[in-house]
């Protein structure tokens, strides 16, 4: 079950938000698990034994974390429980890809080959496991204490608006809400509202593109032109910022229907002026938990001597930052996905951060912000080109079409053969939509309310909220409409 789907907006949601806003706080959350695993089972069926069975794990090693005594001890329990959070994570989503590469080795010594498990991955794995090893983690650091409750240990793993696909809370910021949280009017329309934009994002503009940059991105490689590659790597950029962001939207906004807050997880990633401001505006759940459990503590190992003012600012030793670096932006790769071209495109986004911290760092103050927006975003762009390509080859080749040297002649693929005009305007709302646009105009408004004079400052108000009301609205029925007639279409980062 997904967000985006008739079943979920008129089956599930209604009653389940209902009913959970007569309960208690206590019978709530029970309320709100069995929904959560009814949730999940409903498309991975006896997989959710394995979502319980990850709370149940975490729980118990929490409690053990908690109370077992010296270091050395508390340390070695940790790292049992890490690898049990690993070695769920490798079984069902790396071992494939372990296999694989392990069968020429047993031909070469002469072993059989290896039989691949026959499951297959289970949603949000890489989501909930990440949740569970920052919890016992700040556990182990004191940062909060173990949870006594099962109950709420498994509200905060298996909860339904973000167990799929994040964003990637900690505990320490959830904790409290599980017993002291409140449904406010304000807080459920609030929610209500954040949640029909997600939805206006996936459903209108990311599904809308999709099917321009699927049909690009089929094309071979020898047919393609400039013109066709360009607007294939835009509409994908567009694409999977509008789909990612706009299930964020919906789950944060559904977390504040039943009384929780959130953290954000984009801001306008494409405004960036360098590579490293782009992760700290892209699934920035993910880039904070890879520096807080990853960069920080490779670069503390190899540095004592640790200074750190910012998220990729990190004023230390360059013999420590750059492993540092680079390993971990690989494994950013690895957690997207067990193939190579994910792990490329890690590498490739950590070897422009470093460059930004050596080479370029003179230049880069030398330059103004158009241009080094302008380098970002071309960076990005060729990144995501390699993050949707099936293969190097693939990649490699539409890299030379975008760059002028495709062979296509532009008879058999042109770019208006894609764009008619309801995808001109798709392709123009959803530019808008990446920009921060839509957000700077609460304040516009608030500014002519200041200048407006007594009389005319309700008409302001009262017009703007009329005016957002009724689109909400339309961006409501639209996308039930588009519900109605289309076909089985999953969130990108589910694959995750």
């Amino acid at each position: 079950m997904i967000f985006s789907t008739p079943i979920f907006l008129f089956l599930f949601l209604p009653p389940v938000l209902l009913l959970s806003l007569f309960m208690r706080r206590e019978a709530q959350n029970a309320f709100l698990l069995l929904a959560s695993l009814l949730f999940y089972a409903w498309g991975e069926g006896g997989l959710v034994l394995l979502l319980l069975g990850s709370a149940l794990g975490n729980h118990c090693f929490a409690l053990g974390i908690e109370k077992v005594a010296g270091p050395g001890r508390r340390k070695a329990l940790l790292a049992a429980a890490l690898g049990f959070n690993l070695g769920l994570l490798a079984a069902f989503k790396y071992a494939q890809f372990i296999i694989s590469h392990l069968q020429p080795l047993l031909r070469a010594v002469g072993l059989p080959e290896a039989i691949g498990p026959g499951w297959h991955q289970p949603l949000g794995i890489s989501f909930f496991t990440f949740m569970a090893i920052a919890y016992l983690v700040e556990v182990y650091n004191r940062v909060v204490p173990a949870e006594r409750n099962f109950l709420h240990t498994a509200l905060f793993i298996a909860f339904f608006p973000s167990v799929l696909a994040g964003p990637i809370h900690r505990f320490s910021h959830l904790r409290r809400q599980f017993s002291e949280r409140e449904t406010t009017p304000e807080l459920l329309a609030d929610g209500v509202r954040r949640f029909i934009i997600g939805l206006g994002k996936k459903v209108l503009l990311a599904d809308a593109l999709g099917r321009i940059v699927d049909r690009v991105f089929a094309i071979p490689v020898p047919e393609l032109t400039a013109a066709v590659a360009w607007l294939g790597a835009v509409g994908y950029t567009l694409q999977i910022f509008l789909d990612f962001s706009g299930y964020s939207d919906m789950a944060i906004g559904l977390g504040r229907m039943f009384g929780f807050r959130f953290m954000e997880n984009f801001n306008y990633p494409y405004v960036s002026r360098s590579i490293g401001e782009f992760w700290t505006r892209w699934h920035i759940s993910l880039s904070t938990w890879l520096r807080d459990f990853l960069f920080l503590p490779m670069a503390y190992a190899a540095s004592r001597r640790l200074k750190a003012d910012r998220w990729l600012g990190i004023r230390i030793e360059s013999w420590s930052y750059y492993p540092a670096m680079l390993a971990t932006m690989f494994l950013c790769g690895l957690w997207h996905g067990a193939a190579w071209t994910f792990i490329a495109w890690g590498v490739y986004h950590g070897l422009f951060i470093m460059l930004e911290r050596s080479a370029l760092k003179t230049l880069w103050k030398r330059s103004g912000a158009l241009l080094q927006t302008a380098y970002a975003l071309a960076v990005v762009v060729f990144g995501w080109v390699l993050f949707r390509a099936e293969s190097f080859a693939h990649a490699a080749g539409f890299w030379r079409s975008m760059l002028g040297f495709g062979q296509g002649n532009g008879l058999q693929f042109y770019p208006s053969l894609y764009l008619n005009g309801e995808m001109r305007i798709v392709l123009a709302v959803s530019l808008l939509a990446a920009l921060p646009v839509a957000s700077a105009l609460p304040a516009a408004i608030a500014g002519l309310c200041r200048k407006a004079g007594e009389r005319a400052r309700p008409w302001f108000s009262g017009g703007y909220r009329f005016l957002v009301t009724f689109l909400l609205l339309a961006v409501l029925l639209a996308s039930a409409l588009r519900l109605a007639t289309a076909t089985y279409n999953p969130f990108i980062y589910f694959r995750f």
